[in-house]
C-alpha cells in the first residue's frame, strides 16, 4: 500500500497513462499517413523505438520532479521513509517500469507495425476480363482486348504479382464472388469493369475490389472517346499503382504507363484487335481474313509496329493449314519481311523477333532458331505467341518436357486463344498423357478451333484405348481428309487392331495416287501401323528429291510420339537425323527425352 500511495503523490500513473495514450494515438495515425506519403517503412519502426526508448525516461522524470504552479520541483522522499523502504519502493516502480514498457510495446506494435504489415499494401492482383456491354458480341475482341492490355500494364510494375490470363479469364462469363476468385487465384485485389463502346464514344467502368472483404478499394468511370483510348488504359493502371500503393523508384514510376501508344488510329486498333481475335482460331480461313484485318489497319497507320508483327505471325503459320504445295516459298519471305519492318519501327516488340525465329525453325536453322526464341521471350516474356512456336522446337527435336514447360506457359498467358490449348493437347499426345490430351483438346474446339482440327488427337486417344468404332468416326469428321481415303479410314482402324490385316491395308496406301495424298503424307498411319522399313524409305526418298523435306514435308516431330518407338530405336534413325543436323543442336542444347549420345559411329541411342 504504501508503493502505491507513493506512486499517487508522485503523479506517476498519470504520467504513464498520460504517454501511452498519446503514443498509441502517434503510431495509430502514423500507420495510415505514412504509407500514403511514401515514407520508407523503416521510419515506422523508428517511429515505435523511439516511443518505447522514451516511456522509461518519462517514468523516471515523472519519479524524480513533480509539475506544480511554483513550476517543475524535485520530489523529495517523506521525512519519516526509512532508507530500506525507499530502496524497495524504488526497486518496485523499476520492476513496474518495465512491465509497463514490454506492455505499451506490445501495444504499439499490435496497432503500430503489426497491423501495418497484417493490413498492408496488397501486392498481388487479377485482372478479370471486362464485360462487353456494347450489345454486340462481336464486340467482345474489344472488351478483351482492354482486359489483356491491362494486365500487360500492370504486369511491368515491380513488386506486384499479377495473375496469369489462364486463371483470370477462366472467369470470363461466369457469376462468381469476387472473394472466391481471390481464394482461388491467391490475389489480394480483383480488378472487374465493362466495355460499352457507341459509335466514337467509349464507356469503361473499372473497380478495385478488396478480394478478401468484397469490398470496393476504388472505383471510376471513364466516359471518352475511342481516340483516347490507351489514355484511358494508362490512367486505369497508374490508379490501381497508387491505389494499392506500390512504392516505385523514380525510375520506374512510368512502367505503369506506355512510353507511346502503339498507334494513333482508333480503327486501325480495332481491325488490329478482331484480327488476333480470329488469328487465334486458325484454320486457313480465319487466317486470310485475318491477314486482311492486319492489311486493314496497316492502311491505316503504316507505322504500326505491332500490326507489321501480327501480320508477320498470320503469315509464317498460314502454310501450315493451305494445301497448296509452295506456300513455304511464298509465305516465309512475306513474314520475313513484315518481322523486319515491326523491329525497324520498334526493335523490342518481341513477337516479330519470334517470327524470324519460326523462319529459321521452318528452314532448318534450328541453332538459330533456338536463340531466337530465346531472345524473344527474354523482351516479352508475358507474350504468349514465342513461347508457343518455341513449344513446337522443342517437339520437333523431341524434348518433350521442355516442350510441355513451354505449352503450359504460352496457354497461361491467353486461355483463350484454342490453338495454344490445341498445342498442349499435342504435347500431352505425345508424351502418353492421354486423360490431359483429351482435356485440352476438348477446351480447344470449346474456345473455337477450326472444324476438324482437334479429331486427329481424339482418334489416336480412341485407338490407344481400343475404341476402334469411335475412332473411326472421328478420323472421318477430318475436314481436310481426301474423299478418296475415307473409305479406307475403317479398313485402316481394324488393321491397327489386328495386325493380321495390315499387309492388304499398307498396299492399299502405297498405292495411293500422289495427286490424292503423297507417300511423306502418309508417314503417320503407317508409324502406327509398326511399317518401320516403309517410313524409312519413304523419308530417304523425300530426303533424296528435298534435303530440307523433314522440315517442308514432313515432320520429324512424328518420330517422338509412342507410336513410334520402334522407328527410333532402330539403327537407321541414328544415321537419319545425323544427316538433317539434329545431332549438332542436341549436342548444344541436349538431347531428347528419351534419347542420348551414341559412341563410335552411333549419334543417338534411344531406350524407349
Amino acid at each position: 500500500m504504501a508503493f502505491l500511495a507513493e506512486i499517487k503523490r508522485r503523479r506517476v500513473g498519470k504520467v504513464a497513462i498520460a504517454y501511452g495514450a498519446v503514443a498509441w494515438a502517434v503510431t495509430e495515425a502514423a500507420s495510415v499517413v505514412l504509407p500514403a506519403l511514401y515514407v520508407p517503412e523503416w521510419a515506422m519502426t523508428f517511429l515505435v523505438i523511439f516511443l518505447l526508448v522514451g516511456f522509461p525516461i518519462a517514468m523516471v522524470l515523472a519519479w524524480v520532479f513533480d509539475v506544480s504552479a511554483a513550476g517543475i520541483e524535485r520530489t523529495e522522499p517523506l521525512p519519516d521513509a526509512l532508507p530500506q523502504l525507499q530502496f524497495r519502493t524504488r526497486a518496485a516502480f523499476g520492476v513496474v517500469v518495465v512491465v509497463a514498457m514490454a506492455g505499451l510495446g506490445y501495444l504499439l506494435y499490435e496497432r503500430g507495425l503489426g497491423r501495418a504489415e497484417a493490413a498492408g499494401s496488397p501486392s498481388s492482383i487479377a485482372v478479370l476480363p471486362f464485360a462487353n456491354l456494347s450489345g454486340d458480341a462481336g464486340k467482345d475482341y474489344f472488351s478483351d482486348g482492354m482486359s489483356e492490355e491491362l494486365l500487360n500494364l500492370l504486369a511491368r510494375v515491380p513488386g506486384l504479382k499479377v495473375a496469369a490470363r489462364t486463371s483470370a479469364f477462366a472467369y470470363k462469363g461466369r457469376n462468381v464472388d469476387v472473394r472466391e476468385v481471390g481464394k482461388e487465384l491467391g490475389v489480394e485485389t480483383v480488378l472487374e469493369g465493362s466495355v460499352r463502346q457507341s459509335g466514337d464514344q467509349v464507356r469503361i467502368t473499372a473497380q478495385l475490389i478488396d478480394a478478401e472483404t468484397g469490398f470496393h478499394i476504388w472505383s471510376e468511370t471513364y466516359d471518352r472517346r475511342m481516340a483516347d483510348i490507351f489514355a484511358v488504359q494508362d490512367e486505369i493502371a497508374t490508379a490501381i499503382v497508387y491505389k494499392l500503393k506500390i512504392e516505385l523508384a523514380p525510375k520506374e514510376q512510368q512502367l505503369a504507363r506506355r512510353d507511346a501508344a502503339p498507334t494513333q488510329n482508333v480503327e486501325a486498333y480495332e481491325s488490329y484487335l478482331q484480327a488476333r481475335a480470329v488469328w487465334k482460331r486458325r484454320g486457313e480461313e480465319n487466317l486470310r481474313r485475318a491477314i486482311e484485318l492486319y492489311q486493314s489497319a496497316l492502311a491505316r497507320d503504316p507505322g504500326f509496329a505491332r500490326a507489321h508483327a501480327a501480320l508477320a505471325s498470320a503469315y509464317v503459320v498460314l502454310p501450315g493449314y493451305t494445301s497448296d504445295e509452295g506456300d513455304e516459298e511464298k509465305y516465309l519471305p512475306m513474314a520475313e519481311q513484315s518481322a523486319r519492318q515491326a523491329l525497324a519501327l520498334d526493335p523490342k516488340i518481341g513477337e516479330a523477333h519470334a517470327v524470324l525465329a519460326q523462319v529459321n525453325s521452318e528452314r532448318g536453322n534450328l541453332l538459330d532458331a533456338e536463340s531466337g526464341f530465346f531472345f524473344a521471350i527474354s523482351l516479352e516474356p508475358n507474350e504468349p505467341t514465342p513461347h508457343h512456336w518455341y513449344s513446337i522446337l522443342l517437339q520437333k527435336v523431341g524434348r518433350l518436357e521442355a516442350a510441355l514447360e513451354q505449352a503450359r506457359r504460352a496457354y497461361e498467358l491467353d486461355p483463350s486463344a484454342p490453338v495454344l490449348a490445341s498445342n498442349l493437347a499435342n504435347v500431352y499426345l505425345m508424351r502418353g498423357e492421354d486423360e490431359q490430351a483429351l482435356n485440352f483438346s476438348r477446351f480447344a474446339s470449346e474456345l473455337g478451333i477450326s472444324s476438324g482440327a482437334t479429331e486427329g488427337i481424339d482418334a489416336t486417344v480412341a485407338m490407344r484405348r481400343g475404341q476402334w468404332d469411335e475412332s473411326k468416326r472421328l478420323l472421318l469428321a477430318q475436314e481436310h481428309l481426301p474423299a478418296e481415303l475415307r473409305s479406307q479410314v475403317a479398313d485402316f482402324v481394324d488393321a491397327v487392331a489386328d495386325p493380321a490385316k495390315r499387309p492388304a491395308v499398307v498396299a492399299g496406301l502405297r498405292a495411293v495416287d500422289p495427286k490424292v495424298a503423297r507417300q511423306v503424307d502418309l508417314l503417320q498411319p503407317f508409324l502406327q501401323l509398326g511399317q518401320n522399313d516403309i517410313a524409312f524409305q519413304i523419308v530417304e526418298d523425300s530426303l533424296a528429291h528435298d534435303r530440307m523435306a523433314w522440315s517442308r514435308d514432313w515432320s520429324v516431330t512424328k518420330a517422338w510420339s509412342p507410336e513410334a518407338a520402334g522407328f527410333r530405336k532402330d539403327p537407321r534413325f541414328s544415321k537419319l537425323v545425323e544427316r538433317i543436323g539434329l545431332v549438332d543442336y542436341w549436342k548444344q542444347y541436349g538431347y531428347p527425352d528419351y534419347c542420348h549420345a551414341g559412341t563410335g559411329d552411333v549419334a543417338l541411342v534411344c531406350s524407349s
